[in-house]
């Protein structure tokens, strides 16, 4: 439902937020825009929201209405130094630096760059005692529940880049993470470009050496492709619903199996089938569907822990058995 009776009570506001916006009445602005934008979420009303919540020095509110829309900032030099404004302001320093490692952004790349960098360095200086706290909780990411994980995954990109990959780098190790925060740390060393190898303690309990340079998108690997296919062409035409239930546990899995995807599935579609509990369609070794049945079993523990987690159980604590 419309904030506005009418749309020339819409054009009427706009109007009048944009006259804010020009005479530098940021509050005023900010509050109009965000009523507009409310009623329809165009990169125009985004781009507007977000500079008037940045010029009142709203800067958090400016964050999450611009990370709504990334996208629209890396149209001009000018969208794409107020998105960098915006998050060096809230300490986003690793997002700054993802920002800036996209193909469109390579135009402006170096001096964002140099921007962070000098940010990096000034925060150093004013918020050592704050950057050492986070540094410590990240570093000891596996020592708590999943949930407090996340939160403090998310405080950790608010770090200086070295401080940061030395927490990535141990915790890439830490057996006592859960795999789907282990592949996102390792996806977002592919999403900053950073060229050199890690070691990764992977899910068959082994420590293996990965060339972050050699790394893809989960949705790249084979595996994913020919899922997609699979889901939609062929099981999604038969049993929607069936086909969307198996794309949620299956992207949870190529997560998890993340770098190695690849190499633990290579028959995808009776894959998917073993999971749904279907008739596989072409022949499969009887060693082939016990290796199948297996990593499910694995999996599916994770998955588990998982989402007892997000229910605020504690899948380690015997009252919950």
């Amino acid at each position: 439902m419309s904030n506005f009776p009418s749309p020339a009570a819409r054009d009427e506001a706009y109007q009048k937020a944009v006259a804010a916006f020009e005479s530098r009445q940021w509050s005023l602005a900010s509050d109009l825009f965000e009523t507009l934008y409310q009623d329809q979420q165009t990169p125009e009303l985004n781009r507007y929201v977000v500079a008037s919540l940045y010029h009142n020095e709203k800067y958090l509110m400016a964050e999450q209405y611009a990370a709504e829309q990334n996208g629209i900032y890396l149209t001009s030099a000018k969208d794409f130094q107020l998105r960098l404004d915006v998050a060096l302001k809230n300490q986003q320093f690793i997002f700054a630096r993802e920002f800036c490692a996209l193909a469109a952004a390579e135009t402006w790349r170096a001096g964002g760059l140099a921007q962070i960098e000098a940010a990096e360095a000034a925060s150093t200086e004013t918020l050592a005692a704050t950057q050492r706290v986070i540094a410590k909780q990240f570093y000891h990411l596996g020592d708590v529940p999943f949930n407090e994980q996340r939160e403090r995954l998310e405080h950790a990109r608010q770090l200086p880049l070295a401080m940061y990959l030395q927490g990535v780098q141990y915790l890439l190790v830490d057996p006592f993470l859960h795999p789907l925060l282990r592949a996102d740390l390792l996806e977002g060393l592919m999403r900053l470009h950073v060229d050199q190898t890690v070691k990764l303690h992977w899910l068959d309990d082994q420590t293996y050496t990965v060339a972050v340079k050699d790394l893809q998108p989960v949705g790249t690997s084979k595996a994913a492709v020919a899922f997609q296919k699979y889901l939609q062409e062929d099981l999604g035409q038969r049993d929607p619903m069936l086909a969307a239930n198996l794309q949620q546990t299956i992207t949870l899995q190529l997560m998890m199996l993340y770098p190695f995807i690849d190499r633990t599935i290579t028959d995808p579609v009776s894959w998917a089938q073993t999971i749904a509990g279907l008739p596989l369609t072409t022949a499969v070794s009887e060693e082939m569907i016990k290796e199948m049945q297996d990593w499910q079993t694995t999996l599916n523990r994770f998955v588990a822990e998982l989402f007892g987690a997000i229910g605020g159980q504690n899948p380690e604590n015997p009252e919950n058995e």
